[in-house]
């Protein structure tokens, strides 16, 4: 018996592109399993670590910049973790660079929009020393969408520091 027959199958049972169907649909499946299976060993892996952050987020209306309130509770948006409480809220004018009648360049004013600054403190979970809320990274410069139970909107990261257990500091 033959290796490939005169019409193209493997021991006269399996044409090639069968055969090549049949491999991709299995490679498919080890490679949905490898990956899924690193990522249970790696999400169980972590250890909470008590934090406080400081948000900004930019160009947003005075009724946004209203609702966020001392003692709301922020998650990340597609893992539901929670980010923290928060804990301080300062708004300030939105800026953006103008040219003013003499062609110089200004941070000036846009009217109706405000930047928030939120400081938030809570448990943030570190997998392999780094921070993660789901398969979001959280670090200084990284970009979060995260939502309460009255808001949601995308923010940045300014600052990251660790609470030390006992004096709060």
């Amino acid at each position: 018996m033959k290796f490939i027959d005169e019409k193209g199958r493997f021991f006269g049972v399996l044409n090639i592109i069968d055969l090549l169907i049949i491999l991709l649909v299995l490679g498919a499946i080890a490679g949905i399993f490898a990956k899924t299976s690193v990522l249970k060993r790696i999400n169980r892996n972590f250890t909470e670590v008590p934090a406080r952050m400081q948000l900004i987020v930019e160009n947003v209306r005075q009724t946004t910049a209203d609702a966020v309130k001392p003692g709301d509770i922020i998650k990340e948006v597609r893992s539901g973790e929670q980010l923290g409480v928060v804990k301080e809220v300062k708004v300030e004018d939105y800026k953006e660079k103008a040219a003013d009648s003499q062609g110089n360049w200004h941070m000036s004013p846009v009217p109706d929009k405000k930047t928030i600054f939120i400081t938030l403190e809570g448990n943030l979970k570190s997998y392999n020393n780094e921070f993660r809320a789901g398969q979001t990274d959280i670090k200084i410069g990284s970009k979060v969408n995260v939502k309460s139970n009255m808001y949601t909107f995308e923010g940045y990261i300014l600052k990251i520091e660790t609470i030390k257990q006992g004096n709060g500091k």
